[in-house]
């Protein structure tokens, strides 16, 4: 009988191994594959991948992972945790077709983060933070990068700002890290250069230790080794909640979606460059597009953070950023919530004909809302699919027309039936979509978050 153990216990611990390495073997594919947009699949081809999902962690802050299949056939995902100790072993979970799958995850540091790999049909994953009183929600990185950039950061009294940073691959990675606010020269540590984040693991960067008392800290990572995700993630009074994930290069456009806030909103900007630069704000809606907070030409100083006030109406709005003259920038969306919970989004800087939208809460009951922007000059056909949990009966299909440069809501009926689920969202034309949720937390608290959506390859 002690035979027999010894040998099952081997077994075991090969097959752990085995799972380990298969994880590492995917996830390097992707390191070395770099940025890469979706593309169509070939005719009986089974699709693989991974996510990266920075989501950072605490005693305070509950995670739930939300994975969309969109397929008609079941796909496997194998789960990682990723923290300041060594990778272990995945756990698999399999996701029938047309369905959400959410996984409570327990991460126990700041800097947690989770890998999700996944092999015979096509997930999208995204995730959900909550505390007792707060909520935040973005989708996880589609892929690694030698360069990030994070706007949204805040170290005024009572908020604890951070970015996590997830390295799921085989080697380390080595970075300068750089904080940059609205009237200080950029901030660069001697422990913050040439940073070593090891293989297999996770960290979170406490940006209070390095820059205190400044409504806006932007960071940016310069990875010389490896490749990294990241996200920002700020908890406020120690009850709320919000993340947004990077960007991996800056750009000249971008749309920053938001409803069911309080219409207090700020437009996070970063610059990098050495001479001061010019940018405009049109507001999109359901009526006209007007400027939004008046910026039209503003003045944005060098190698500057700042943040714009953009007051907008409480129903389904759109920032579209541009800047003159080509410039450069990186940014987010704040978005003050129907209470004392702030939202936070990356944005999109790019529009696609399909996307997958996830809860923007964990919590039920909760009040979904879904927008699809069209900045485009004719009008939008889009139909929204819900994907149901497991068991779950997904609800007919909705059309939506969505005029050209305004937004339109999805009908709050379709995803009412089950806040838990995703939708997938097809359209005839190029849109941006997001979604966005409120619900009630402890001492009358209102948690409020926004998720951008992820593009959707073509399947056949």
């Amino acid at each position: 009988m002690s035979a027999s153990r010894e040998g099952s216990a081997r077994g075991q611990a090969l097959f752990a191994l085995a799972s380990v390495a298969f994880v590492v073997i995917a996830l390097t594919w992707l390191d070395r594959a770099g940025p890469r947009a979706p593309a169509s699949l070939a005719a009986g081809e089974a699709p693989s991948g991974a996510w990266i999902c920075p989501h950072g962690g605490g005693a305070d802050l509950s995670v739930a992972l939300l994975l969309a299949n969109p397929g008609e056939a079941a796909a496997t995902v194998r789960l990682t945790q990723l923290g300041a100790e060594a990778t272990a072993p995945p756990a698999r979970y399999d996701v029938p077709g047309g369905t959400t799958l959410r996984v409570n995850v327990a991460p126990g540091a700041r800097g947690d983060a989770t890998a999700v790999e996944f092999f015979g049909g096509w997930i999208g994953a995204g995730w959900v933070s909550f505390t007792d009183a707060g909520a935040a929600a973005e989708p996880c990185a589609a892929e690694a990068s030698q360069r990030w950039s994070l706007a949204d950061g805040s170290t005024e009294l009572g908020e604890e700002s951070y970015v996590v940073v997830a390295n799921p691959f085989a080697g380390p990675a080595v970075m300068d890290v750089v904080l940059y606010s609205a009237d200080r020269p950029p901030v660069r540590h001697s422990e913050w250069t040439d940073l070593v984040v090891p293989a297999g693991q996770s960290v979170a960067l406490h940006l209070n230790e390095r820059l205190k008392g400044e409504p806006v800290v932007a960071t940016t990572l310069e990875v010389s080794v490896g490749r990294v995700a990241a996200a920002s993630l700020v908890v406020s009074d120690r009850t709320t909640v919000r993340s947004a994930l990077g960007w991996t290069e800056p750009a000249a456009e971008a749309w920053f979606p938001t409803m069911k806030g309080s219409g207090q909103n700020e437009l996070v900007l970063v610059s990098t460059a050495s001479a001061s630069i010019r940018f405009g704000a049109t507001s999109l809606s359901e009526d006209q597009p007007r400027p939004a907070g008046g910026l039209t030409e503003q003045e944005h100083g060098p190698t500057a953070a700042r943040a714009y006030a953009v007051p907008e109406e409480a129903g389904p709005t759109a920032v579209r950023l541009f800047t003159l003259e080509g410039a450069l920038v990186s940014g987010a969306l704040r978005v003050l919530g129907p209470r004392t919970d702030v939202g936070s989004t990356g944005g999109s800087v790019s529009a696609s004909e399909a996307w997958v939208l996830f809860p923007a809460s964990a919590r039920i009951p909760a009040d979904p809302g879904a927008l699809l922007v069209n900045d485009g000059d004719v009008a939008v056909v889009a139909s929204v699919e819900l994907l149901p949990e497991e068991g779950g009966t997904p609800p007919p299909s909705v059309s939506i027309t969505v005029p050209p440069h305004a937004t339109a809501a999805v009908p709050p009926d379709l995803w009412a039936t089950a806040p838990g689920s995703a939708l997938v969202v097809r359209a005839d034309g190029p849109i941006v979509a997001l979604s966005a949720a409120t619900s009630p937390g402890s001492r009358d608290a209102e948690a409020f978050a926004l998720s951008m959506g992820v593009p959707l390859p073509l399947l056949p």
